[in-house]
């Protein structure tokens, strides 16, 4: 199924948190990311500190999930919250649902466990890394 949103629906106790900043390396849309010294980059891993976020596409300069954010360009991040499904980029597997995931350089993938904070929300195989992922924040 393609996915055409990042923002993949949930229920939002608050109105949607977004934090702005300026990509710090170039990454795709749907990146588990970080901010450091005020720019946007891939999130390592879960050790890493700072709110994760994900990276949204610039829909208003009409671009869509599959347009690269370059370095230095604009890019508008959503704060996951508890109970909000996203799409994300994931690495190449098999994914079930409710499977934890771990995130590396930004991406999900298997392997994570009950302290994760993204669950796969389908049960798909990704063929090619960067994919988007249909997950849930728990």
């Amino acid at each position: 199924m393609t996915k055409r949103v990042i923002h993949a629906g949930g229920v939002f106790t608050n109105p949607t948190l977004n934090r702005k900043g300026k990509a710090a390396v170039s990454f795709m849309p749907g990146t588990i990311c970080i901010f450091e010294n005020g720019k946007v980059k891939p999130a390592l891993d879960d050790t890493e500190e700072g709110i994760k976020y994900v990276a949204n596409y610039d829909y208003l300069r009409g671009k869509d999930v599959k347009s690269a954010i370059k370095l230095g360009d604009w890019v508008v991040c959503m704060h996951p919250t508890q109970g909000t499904f996203y799409n994300v980029t994931a690495n190449a597997g098999v994914y079930k649902k409710n499977d934890p995931l771990q995130i590396i350089e930004g991406q999900v993938t298997m392997g994570g466990d009950a302290s994760s904070q993204f669950f796969a929300e389908e049960t798909i195989t990704i063929t090619t890394a960067g994919d988007l992922l249909r997950v849930v924040v728990k």
